[in-house]
């Protein structure tokens, strides 16, 4: 009798998650800080919508859930992010404390273009998302964001645009490599370097869970950038460090 309950409970549950309506995720991403889904079509089983971000970052977002009852009680929830010439998918593993959420594909700089905008910056080219495993822990007061391992970026390069006090300038950059690593107790950093006669950092970026970003310069990034220099560091020397609020 007991088995026939449970095996009824899982029936009703699916079923629910089934015709349940696709506008219902939405509660899902309220608990996401800056992150809203619009324009929700489908089901919760298998949908669509657009992930909004507050940064002004906007794409096309599709899933579907699948769950074999056989191997667990736990589904999985495969998605795919897509913008202009842009493709991001994988999966996400729901869990009461920790969330799993495997990523790989591609983006271009129009991806970022609304963030960039705001600082007057325009980066072109491809950027190459490795398969990564981004771990998820909420407790009721956090949310704190890691990789399970470091990874790596790859950016094709491009001609780079940005505006100074004495206007536009623009500057052919080259193949750059961004390595993301895990931060006790904070975001996931980035470290920005040459792929090619890789000479060391040309800039950090260490992102806080209250949207700060702290950057560090060195000289050999300023000149990557088409400016001079005068003083006596060297290239891996950090000769600018500030903290700006990006998200």
């Amino acid at each position: 009798m007991r088995r026939i309950v449970v095996i009824s409970a899982l029936a009703v549950a699916l079923a629910v998650v089934v015709f349940a309506p696709a506008n219902l995720t939405r509660i899902g991403f309220t608990q996401i800080d800056g992150v809203e889904l619009i324009q929700p079509r489908g089901s919760i089983w298998n949908g669509s919508g657009v992930l909004v971000f507050d940064s002004g970052i906007s794409a096309n977002l599709n899933w579907q859930i699948i769950w074999d009852i056989s191997r667990g009680l736990t589904p999985n929830i495969k998605w795919q992010l897509t913008q202009k010439q842009t493709a991001l998918n994988g999966t996400v593993t729901p869990g009461l404390k920790r969330q799993t959420i495997d990523i790989e594909g591609h983006f271009t700089g129009a991806l970022l273009a609304p963030l960039l905008a705001k600082y007057d910056i325009l980066i072109p080219g491809t950027f190459r998302v490795p398969a990564s495993r981004i771990l998820i822990n909420r407790t009721a007061k956090t949310m704190q964001i890691e990789l399970a391992e470091g990874t790596q970026l790859l950016w094709s390069g491009g001609l780079v645009r940005y505006t100074l006090s004495n206007g536009l300038e623009q500057v052919s950059v080259p193949e750059l490599t961004v390595t993301l690593m895990s931060v006790k107790d904070s975001l996931p950093t980035a470290t920005i370097a040459l792929t090619k006669n890789n000479t060391g950092s040309l800039l950090t970026l260490t992102p806080e869970v209250n949207g700060y970003v702290n950057i560090q310069v060195t000289r050999g990034f300023i000149e990557l950038m088409g400016q001079n220099w005068s003083g006596s560091a060297q290239p891996n020397d950090v000769v600018v460090a500030v903290k700006r609020k990006v998200f």
